[in-house]
């Protein structure tokens, strides 16, 4: 059976289809179950086999290679699923047990050089163990670097992250640790959270209110001390920006009747020289003002002052919401979009109208996408 293959076919005349395959071929183990004949010949005579079933139409229902050749063969099919499987494992135990990758937060004045100088010492580089990393020996190396007020060593994923705070003096080079949580400048719903150092009071899907504390201004060390920080992050939400209008159902509007009156007055340093007044009778009027400078050549600063009154009436204006929706609601529109930057995007917009008393009170909103600290 080192190059053998064994044949199940299905054939009503059995004994034929045997005697014809032994005339050209060895031909061992014959069986018949169920009404299916199985047998196996060498694989040299595999051509001519199938050849004389193919001629008597026999269908082969199975062929199973034996020996080396079927060995071989079902070990490659075993090795497409299994090598697969085991890549996929030792994957997934490298990302459970091992980092591959180095990140300094927080050194402005401090060189990256001199933190991996330390690294390397401690045998920090390359694809390592999380098991062998000493963070507190590291921790404390570090913290003995000029400038160097607190330092945290974490793994975070398949990264060692090294958080530095760094000194900060003011005027007279006395160190300042009088830090305040970062507050939210908008009313929204926190879409990430990236926080670069601080310990976080929200979470993403939390609604926040303009004001309110986003970082606190500490964090908390291996060893399970409290210690100040400059609170830093980089928190987006979805923010609501909002116009409130209340517009009337009635509108009283001032117009004029195209009545004028107007009166002249000329000074002289501030003094009236000259006054004519005309009549003005009108109950209700507006105003238009011009002065002209009589003597911008000379020295004396003469000025004419022209008024102007036009009489007004009153005209209501029944159902001036309904009448004037649509331009009342593109004018509310293009206001609230004006509160968007150039660079932010629009993701929703939406309006509620609600009136009583005889006002309609409009409020439009339109949610963008942004950093809110």
């Amino acid at each position: 059976m080192i190059n053998d293959i064994e044949y199940t076919i299905k054939s009503l005349n059995k004994e034929k289809i045997i005697r014809q395959l032994t005339e050209i071929s060895e031909i061992k183990n014959v069986k018949l179950i169920n009404n299916q004949l199985k047998f196996i010949v060498p694989r040299k005579s595999k051509k001519k086999v199938e050849s004389i079933l193919a001629k008597k139409e026999i269908e082969i229902l199975n062929k199973d290679h034996q020996g080396i050749v079927g060995f071989l063969n079902k070990t490659i099919l075993r090795l497409g699923v299994i090598i697969p499987i085991v890549i996929f494992m030792i994957f997934l135990f490298i990302c459970n047990h091992f980092v591959f990758k180095y990140e300094i937060i927080g050194n402005e004045l401090i060189p990256s050089g001199d933190v991996y100088e330390i690294l390397e010492k401690n045998n920090i580089k390359g694809l390592l163990n999380k098991n062998k990393i000493d963070k507190t020996k590291i921790e404390n190396e570090i913290m003995e670097l000029d400038k160097v007020s607190f330092v945290s060593v974490i793994v975070k994923g398949n990264t060692l992250i090294i958080n530095l705070k760094e000194k900060v003096f003011n005027s007279e080079y006395e160190e300042k640790d009088d830090f305040v949580p970062l507050k939210s400048g908008f009313n929204g719903i926190i879409t990430e959270i990236n926080v670069i150092q601080g310990t976080p009071l929200v979470k993403v899907g939390q609604t926040v209110k303009e004001g309110q504390e986003l970082i606190a201004p500490f964090v908390i060390d291996t060893s399970g001390q409290k210690l100040s920080v400059k609170p830093m992050a980089d928190i987006k939400a979805d923010v609501f920006l909002t116009t409130i209008t209340q517009v009337p159902n009635t509108k009283l509007e001032m117009v004029d009747t195209g009545n004028i009156s107007s009166s002249k007055v000329m000074s002289l340093f501030g003094l009236n020289i000259f006054v004519k007044q005309g009549e003005c009778n009108f109950k209700n009027y507006r105003t238009e003002t011009n002065v002209i400078d009589m003597a911008s050549n000379i020295l004396l600063p003469i000025k004419i002052s022209k008024t102007i009154y036009y009489e007004q009436k009153e005209v209501w204006h029944n159902n001036y919401f309904e009448t004037n929706k649509e331009q009342i609601l593109s004018d509310i529109q293009q206001k609230t979009r004006q509160l968007v930057n150039s660079c932010e995007i629009i993701k929703k917009e939406y309006k509620t109208i609600t009136t009583g008393a005889d006002i309609n009170q409009i409020t439009y909103t339109v949610v963008v996408n942004k950093s809110i600290c």
